[in-house]
């Protein structure tokens, strides 16, 4: 027996340990291993995907938007022509593509060296394909407004027109000599010039031209002039030598 001493704490006894063992059954028990985390269902949501592409109004309307026509060609006005009948059975085209487009761009590939200079001759295909090029230029910009602009004959007729002038112009128009710019003027029927959109577009460009393109017309027309003319006299007989402003 302990005998504390005075003032001192006492000293609890301490508690019996005693090791717990498992039981049989504890021993005989199968632990389950934790359930993993459930991962993304890609198969699900690929499935959710697919069918969302595929939805019919989804892939018509997808079918519904103007197809890309490559510019530069004879056919361009035709193909946007037949592209239109296919995405609006019933509906009537606009009138521009084979009543003006189609008609002008025959007409001008037709003419060839007897008809135009050089210079005119690649001032046509200039013009060819920047006037294409204005209209696709207008569908890649905005499918859906293209393709609601088409159904408006009359609207698009207008939006053509107007892009007639800077191709026109930029191209080259006023480098060329008076011959050229009297053959280019003179070809299209006058039922198409005069109405109010082909007076217009001939004012516009004409706008367009300064003083500088006056000379440089009156210049390549002397040139063009003289070509012609030399042919005509005989070797010993000289042209003569006009001294001119330019």
């Amino acid at each position: 027996m302990r005998i504390d001493r005075p003032g001192s704490p006492p000293v609890r006894p301490q508690a019996l340990q005693t090791e717990s063992k498992p039981t049989v059954a504890q021993k005989n028990a199968v632990r389950s291993p934790a359930a993993p985390a459930r991962s993304a269902d890609v198969f699900e949501t690929s499935t959710r995907a697919t069918a969302k592409a595929l939805t019919p109004g989804r892939s018509s309307a997808a079918q519904n938007l103007p197809a890309e026509i490559p510019t530069g060609t004879k056919d361009y006005y035709r193909k946007r022509y037949d592209d239109f009948v296919r995405r609006n059975p019933g509906m009537t085209p606009p009138a521009y593509y084979l009543e003006y487009g189609q008609k002008y761009c025959d007409r001008f590939s037709s003419l060839g060296p007897k008809d135009l200079t050089p210079q005119g001759l690649e001032w046509r295909d200039r013009t060819l394909k920047a006037l294409q090029e204005s209209i696709e230029t207008k569908r890649m910009e905005d499918p859906v407004g293209f393709a609601q602009l088409e159904r408006d004959p009359e609207a698009f007729k207008k939006f053509a027109y107007d892009a007639h002038p800077d191709a026109y112009v930029n191209s080259g128009l006023y480098k060329l000599p008076a011959q050229d710019l009297m053959k280019i003027g003179t070809t299209p029927d006058l039922k198409d010039l005069f109405t109010k959109d082909g007076l217009r577009q001939v004012a516009v460009a004409l706008s367009k031209m300064n003083p500088g393109d006056a000379v440089n017309v009156a210049k390549e027309s002397f040139k063009e002039l003289v070509h012609d003319l030399t042919p005509k006299f005989p070797s010993r007989i000289k042209l003569p030598h006009l001294s001119l402003p330019w």
